[in-house]
């Protein structure tokens, strides 16, 4: 078996919880942004984070750059996020006339920050679900009240689950 784990960066909790999935479908451990250990005994590196306005929030870009300078060289990375809309049009990308959807941004954008100097290998095996979306008006916040929903945790196990089939039957 593939030496895997699952780390993740939340604000509010919910993808945390994802991640928490996704890594008991694998059976590893899920640490945190701030418990990251020692990554060079680790084959499979599943990350996550969450986007705001539709990019990836900064503490969640700081921690793929932070997760770049860790020993990753030569790993698999598979990518997760949370989000309150990831399957809405990008606006800036439908007002220049290129629209293109919040997760194909925020992969992309992912993909790009942990992969900087092509020394990883960022496999197709992605997952994303809804989040909170936290609005401020008139001085209320509102919440994507259930998400992530059951159903979309049970699809975040199952997505741990096929990673560690796939990597059972390779490695």
């Amino acid at each position: 078996m593939v030496k895997a784990i699952v780390l993740y960066n939340s604000r509010g909790g919910n993808t945390k919880q994802v991640a928490m999935k996704i890594a008991e479908g694998l059976g590893v451990e899920c640490r945190n942004n701030k418990k990251i250990p020692d990554l060079k005994e680790y084959d499979l590196i599943v990350v996550g984070s969450w986007v705001i306005m539709g990019r990836i929030s900064f503490a969640g870009a700081r921690f793929l750059r932070k997760l770049r300078r860790k020993s990753i060289e030569g790993k698999k990375i598979s990518l997760f996020f949370t989000s309150g809309g990831p399957d809405e049009i990008h606006p800036f990308t439908e007002r220049k006339g290129n629209p293109r959807k919040i997760k194909e941004i925020m992969f992309e954008t992912m993909e790009e920050i942990l992969n900087k100097k092509n020394l990883v290998t960022i496999l197709p095996d992605r997952y994303y679900c809804k989040g909170a979306i936290r609005l401020t008006k008139h001085g209320e916040v509102k919440d994507n009240v259930g998400h992530p929903t059951e159903e979309e945790l049970a699809q975040a196990k199952t997505f741990g689950e096929q990673l560690k089939k796939q990597f059972e039957t390779s490695g």
